[in-house]
Order: structure tokens, then C-alpha cells, then sequence
């Protein structure tokens, strides 16, 4: 079988021209007041996944969000050792900068990373640079693993949730993010997006629980039960 890629770049080329003829149209007074700089509220740390995306999920308009996406919307703990820390280094700049209100960290269910911690955690091979990085939700993920009231079925959903909270308490490990969110300045939320239903789940604060976010038609609310 031949696989045009040719194909796959006019796509995108088409999309390209979908976007100038109709929401860059829409939105030229926006795009241009934009032009020497962004002021987004919120910094969303999300998945990589194709599938939910946060501009999407949230009616977000150009220079609303600072997004970070990665495998399995994680966060590293602080550390100012070596190395490159391309997640920390955007958090640096949302909070010292850009000065955010709040950042949220959205997982989603059926997320392939967490797939991969749980792999990992029965020893089965999941990649040479994946391995590593989905250890961040090692300690989520181990939590699920010991709480033997959570039924094996649901241990993919339980870890995405849990590494949602594991990724906010390492963002309280960043100095500058803990001065922020201490002095009123920062708020720290987290929510979990379910893709087959479309539909939001919103995390407490206090308890780390997930419900879910009810829209303006009752219509959709009760499809969403079914």
C-alpha cells in the first residue's frame, strides 16, 4: 500500500485556506490588536492527544490561553538541575510574565499516556522516552494500584484523575507558583475532559473529586446520562 503524504500536507493546506477566508476574516481586528504581544488570563496544561483539545473545549478565542500540551498533560516537580524543561519553562513564563490567573491541568479519558504508566507499572515496554515521562504519575498511579475498592476497570479513569491532582501539587513545588497562588494572585484548578460524551468534569479543590460541569441545555445534560 502506498501512503500518499502529499495528501496529508494539502489538508492542511486546505484548512489553511478554510481559516483566512472564514474565522481570520471574522477575527482580523482581533489578530491584529495581537500582533506585539498576549495577555491570556489562564495557562491550560493538556494533553497532546488529538482528540481534546483545549481551544476547542472552551470556546477559547486567539490570546485567551497559553497552552502547554504534552503526554498525559503532566508536570514536573521543581528542579534546577541540568537538562531541558521545556513544561517548566512555560510555567516560568505564564506565572512570572505573563502573569495568569490560574492555571488548570485537563486530562481526558482513554488517555494513551496513562495507558503507558499503567503498562509500565506490569513491567510491559512502552517506549524508550515515554517510559521515564510517564513515571510523573507513578505516584498517582500507584495509589489507584493499592486501593483495592477501585475495580480494575476503572483504574485507567482513576489514574487520569489522580494524575491531574499529582501534576497540580507539583506545580505548588515551583517557588514562584506557590508565592503567587499564596498571595491571592494564582488560582489552581484541575479538570478532566470526557471524549466520547464531550462533556467536562471539573475537580474540587479541597477534596480532589471530579463532577461533572452542567451546560445551558437540559437537552444535552440528559443525552450525557444515557
Amino acid at each position: 500500500m502506498t501512503i500518499d503524504f502529499a495528501d496529508d500536507a494539502q489538508d492542511l493546506i486546505a484548512g489553511y485556506r478554510r481559516f483566512r477566508a472564514n474565522r481570520y476574516r471574522e477575527a482580523r481586528d482581533l489578530f491584529y490588536r495581537l500582533r506585539d504581544g498576549q495577555e491570556p488570563a489562564t495557562m491550560i496544561v493538556a494533553c497532546a492527544d488529538s482528540r481534546a483539545d483545549p481551544a476547542m473545549i472552551f470556546d477559547a478565542a486567539p490570546g485567551e490561553l497559553f497552552t502547554v500540551r504534552n503526554v498525559a498533560a503532566l508536570v514536573p516537580p521543581y528542579d534546577e538541575s541540568g537538562g531541558l524543561h521545556g513544561v517548566s519553562a512555560a510555567v516560568e513564563f505564564a506565572v512570572t510574565r505573563l502573569k495568569v490567573k490560574q492555571i488548570v491541568v485537563m486530562g481526558h479519558g482513554g488517555c494513551g499516556g496513562i495507558a503507558a504508566s499503567l503498562a509500565a507499572a506490569a513491567d510491559r515496554p512502552v517506549g524508550h522516552f515515554i517510559a521515564p515521562w510517564v513515571e510523573l504519575a507513578a505516584d498517582a498511579r500507584d495509589a489507584v494500584l493499592r486501593n483495592e475498592a477501585i475495580p480494575r476497570a476503572d483504574w485507567q479513569e482513576a489514574v487520569e484523575h489522580g494524575a491531574v491532582g499529582q501534576s497540580i501539587k507539583n506545580l505548588m513545588s515551583f517557588p514562584f507558583v506557590r508565592s503567587a497562588f499564596e498571595r491571592g494572585e494564582l488560582a489552581m484548578n484541575g479538570a478532566w475532559f470526557s471524549i466520547g460524551k464531550g462533556e467536562l468534569h471539573w475537580r474540587d479543590e479541597d477534596t480532589g473529586a471530579f463532577s461533572v460541569v452542567a451546560t445551558e441545555d437540559p437537552e444535552i445534560d440528559q443525552d450525557n446520562k444515557i
